[in-house]
């Protein structure tokens, strides 16, 4: 493949010490969902969106009231720590103290406030012989990840705990992890390092004691902010670009990146169509930052009765150093439900990206098929189905830790991330169907996914392989259909007595899993836990249960879309979990109908 000149064009225009300066901005604030913090943040993309030449930037604020406002989407609960301190002393002294000020990520996210002054209370180790009743409970790793531990400690009437659970290590180097409360917890907690929790646990032996002050500002509520791009056609389906914009300071990668790689798409396209080169697109491009998933859920509950994008593209942590960091590029496809060029054009501009900016230091980029980890997801369900495509580093080692921070951007990453959004949206935003632009590279991709069927199935043999062969066939004769402008062959939806979904609005697993029995419920939580590709695995199966087949059928075709075979416990415990929330039923006469339609 030669050099794509749209392409060549946004790596030469994009400006990347802009879009590092954002990503440092944004590191310094805490960016919870609905905080002041992210009422800050919102204000610097507000003012980033105007010097870039959006039209229509505004600022929409939602309720930050824990309700129900989106289908089955709750709103964030407003939750800003005005202070965090930790002490833990014993018989001698004070051995270890936190302020959320100096340490990011040391309070959890929705920590109780503590009665004003504070409280002091007991250290107590979770298994050990002191009752955890106003206790500050020392919890390790393993009981950590246990789904049982919160309401355990809750019945017992502790006031919290700390752990050094979620931490991360950096060849030596330990770094403080994420914890997430539920937004209406009684309960406090900590994030220690593995160093800070040795000594915890000492302390809790020798009959220690906790000294613990929250303060809580519940005054924020949710913002998003908008912005467009004006396309030559105003009756044309936009094109949108999200990225979310939350997450505790600095969380350089997860997601100040994609914001600032998205801000950065949008002035060079602004420049460019201001210049005259590249030519205006011919729909307009719409962007979009706010709090992951429930940003989008609210946008698209606002979009329920009117316009769909016609695709869509999310940015969430791009700016990978990818030495340091230990991810590639990857460019995530949206779910195979219906053809789309999408996938082919996305992944033609990541490999021209990579082949303009080729070092010889290793970087590398690589697609994958739909996971739905992020705001992309809300797009992936039957009733919106419109194709979204993310660019991403999922396996970044520093994620959700004190050690995102800007030094793990890489100014290079952000130039390609930056650059092919930008062209990417621009190809996807001209006439014709997104992707049409670049026939060559749609055939190309067509081809490959087609061997890269071949490989897979000789490696697990028939009949599965030849399910897979005949799975990959007809998509890719479908996409080869929507290039050429032939009708698409539609999908059998007759009743045959099969799974159904049966939620309203976009498929929001959490909302999901709190419709299940207890037992199963902590099943399915603890399974998650262990290997989190099991979330995917469930969202896949859910989105596909169309009336149209049995759960052995379910099961074959979320396995085709995957690439690899499902069976055994933990499929059953998933499959037997959707039907026990009702959120699938079996035997129903149709699917839901659309919550959201196309106009023109």
């Amino acid at each position: 493949m030669g050099p794509d000149p749209i392409v060549n064009h946004y790596l030469a225009e994009v400006a990347v010490d802009e879009t590092l300066s954002c990503v440092e901005r944004l590191a310094g604030l805490d960016r919870y969902q609905a905080s002041t913090g992210l009422t800050r943040a919102a204000d610097v993309v507000a003012d980033a969106a105007d010097r870039a030449g959006l039209t229509e930037v505004q600022i929409r604020q939602y309720p930050a009231d824990g309700a129900a406002h989106w289908w089955s989407f709750r709103a964030p609960v407003s939750w800003t720590p005005r202070e965090a301190l930790l002490r833990l002393s014993g018989p001698g002294g004070a051995a270890v103290e936190l302020d959320h000020h100096r340490s990011p990520f040391a309070v959890a996210t929705y920590s109780s406030a503590t009665p004003a002054g504070g409280t002091t209370a007991p250290l107590v180790e979770l298994h050990g012989a002191t009752p955890l009743g106003g206790a500050l409970v020392v919890v390790d790793r393993p009981d950590y990840l246990d789904g049982s531990l919160l309401p355990r400690l809750v019945a017992a009437g502790a006031i919290g705990f700390v752990t050094d659970g979620p931490a991360r290590d950096d060849g030596g180097t330990t770094w403080r992890g994420r914890i997430e409360l539920p937004p209406d917890t009684s309960l406090l907690a900590f994030s220690l390092t593995p160093p800070e929790f040795r000594v915890a646990a000492e302390l809790a032996r020798a009959g220690g004691q906790a000294t613990v002050r929250i303060v809580v500002d519940r005054t924020a509520r949710m913002p998003v902010v908008s912005g467009l791009l004006p396309g030559m056609d105003p009756q044309a389906d936009e094109i949108w670009v999200t990225a979310h914009l939350c997450h505790p300071r600095p969380s350089a990668n997860d997601n100040a990146s994609g914001v600032a790689a998205a801000l950065g798409a949008a002035a060079a396209i602004g420049r460019a169509g201001r210049s005259g080169r590249p030519d205006r697109p011919a729909r307009g491009i719409r962007w979009f930052w706010g709090p992951e998933f429930l940003g989008v859920a609210a946008v698209l509950h606002e979009h329920r009765d009117g316009r769909l994008p016609a695709a869509v593209l999310n940015l969430d942590m791009v700016g990978e150093d990818q030495a340091r960091c230990g991810s590639p590029f990857v460019v995530e496809r949206p779910p195979d439900l219906r053809p789309s060029l999408v996938p082919a054009l996305a992944e033609h501009v990541v490999d021209a990206v990579f082949a303009g900016t080729s070092t010889g230091t290793g970087d590398t980029w690589t697609a994958v098929e739909f996971d739905g980890f992020s705001d992309h997801a809300l797009f992936a369900d039957p009733s919106i189905q419109r194709p979204a495509v993310q660019f991403c580093h999922p396996a970044d080692r520093f994620n959700h830790s004190a050690a995102d921070t800007p030094d793990k951007v890489s100014p290079l990453e952000m130039r390609r991330s930056t650059a092919a959004a930008a062209a990417f949206v621009h190809l996807a935003a001209g006439p014709g169907e997104p992707g049409s632009a670049r026939p060559g590279a749609v055939r190309r991709w067509c081809a490959a996914q087609q061997e890269a069927a071949a490989r897979i199935a000789a490696r697990h043999g028939d009949p599965w392989g030849y399910g897979l062969r005949d799975h990959v066939a007809r998509y890719t004769a479908g996409v080869g259909a929507l290039l050429y402008g032939a009708p698409v062959a539609a999908p059998d939806r007759r009743d045959l007595g099969g799974l159904t979904a049966a939620w309203e609005g976009p498929l929001n697993l959490r909302a999901m899993q709190q419709a299940l029995p207890g037992g199963t419920r902590a099943a399915v939580a603890g399974a998650i836990a262990t290997d989190k590709s099991w979330l995917s695995v469930l969202f896949n199966l859910a989105i596909r249960a169309d009336g149209s087949t049995d759960r052995h059928g379910l099961v074959a075709t979320t396995s085709y879309a995957l690439r690899r075979p499902l069976a055994g416990p933990v499929v059953d415990l998933l499959v037997d979990a959707l039907l026990e929330s009702g959120w699938v039923t079996e035997g129903a006469t149709q699917c839901p109908s659309p919550t959201t339609r196309t106009a023109g």
